[in-house]
């Protein structure tokens, strides 16, 4: 078997990565920014003017991540734009064959480092940019999030209400709340994409498709009826208030423990996909 060459895996991880930037599918982010502003940012937006203070520009960011339903639709649309990872074709088959598996493995699972990172990026860019100028950045939660419910109890069931809740901004600062939320979200989209690739190596593209629909639906399920079992699940450990109670700062699992989780998954999943390359034959792919 090939021996490990960085240089290559770089370059095969580059070469397609740039190929699945301008795949059409990537059209479907218009629809993401659609969604971002329709469910994050316009719910905040109005109980700003409603209560007339500034909310802080990473409020709507931190909601996308800590949302139930939110929470659904970013993972489904990574898978969906991921959906033929790890990619292979008789056009780049010889490619594949010349630097070797271990390369090519090395190379995916760079490439898939890219693709959640870009599409995290994404995220920040189009959750952030809409409220430029209509915000402000501090490290400090708006009132807006904090005191909306105390000034106006009537509308306490409100879309913008529900988004961010006590468990969050009464136990973490805003900067705290927005690097944990997407730390923990990237390392979620990993899972999706190793299990994938997993599948693929198996000659089980397909099963790995629906086994990381699954995974979505179910972890979804079971965090919205709040299920012990759900912290079976890596949707519940990467959504960041849901390790808290309302007031009470000793969290329900601890983060430390839900870091510790997604890393070993993604350790184990890495190790899985070495451990299945020696048997593997390119032309499965195909």
């Amino acid at each position: 078997m090939t021996k490990a060459n960085i240089k290559q895996a770089i370059s095969c991880a580059k070469n397609e990565f740039s190929i699945w930037l301008i795949d059409a599918r990537m059209l479907l982010l218009s629809v993401l920014l659609i969604f971002d502003y329709s469910f994050a940012i316009k719910p905040l937006q109005l109980n700003s003017e409603i209560m007339g203070k500034p909310l802080n520009i990473l409020e709507p960011f931190i909601a996308l991540a800590n949302n139930g339903l939110l929470l659904l639709f970013l993972p489904l649309l990574f898978l969906t734009l991921i959906a033929d990872y790890p990619r292979a074709d008789a056009n780049n088959i010889f490619n594949i064959v010349r630097i070797g598996r271990v390369n090519w493995l090395i190379g995916q699972m760079i490439k898939l480092f890219f693709m959640a990172a870009s599409y995290i990026i994404f995220v920040i860019i189009g959750t952030i940019a809409p409220m430029i100028g209509n915000g402000r950045l501090t490290n400090h939660w708006s009132e807006v999030v904090t005191k909306f419910t105390l000034f106006h109890p009537e509308e306490s069931q409100n879309p913008g209400v529900r988004l961010l809740p006590e468990n969050l901004y009464n136990q973490l600062s805003v900067y705290q709340a927005a690097i944990l939320s997407y730390t923990f979200l990237f390392m979620y989209l990993l899972i999706i994409g190793l299990i994938l690739l997993f599948f693929s190596l198996i000659r089980k593209k397909t099963a790995g498709f629906i086994v990381c629909g699954a995974l979505i639906s179910v972890g979804t399920v079971l965090c919205s009826i709040k299920s012990k079992m759900m912290w079976t699940m890596p949707m519940a450990h990467s959504i960041i208030w849901l390790h808290y109670t309302k007031y009470f700062k000793q969290p329900v699992v601890s983060l430390h423990i839900s870091a510790i989780y997604l890393i070993t998954v993604i350790v184990l999943l890495i190790i899985s996909c070495f451990a299945v390359i020696r048997r593997f034959s390119f032309e499965n792919l195909i």
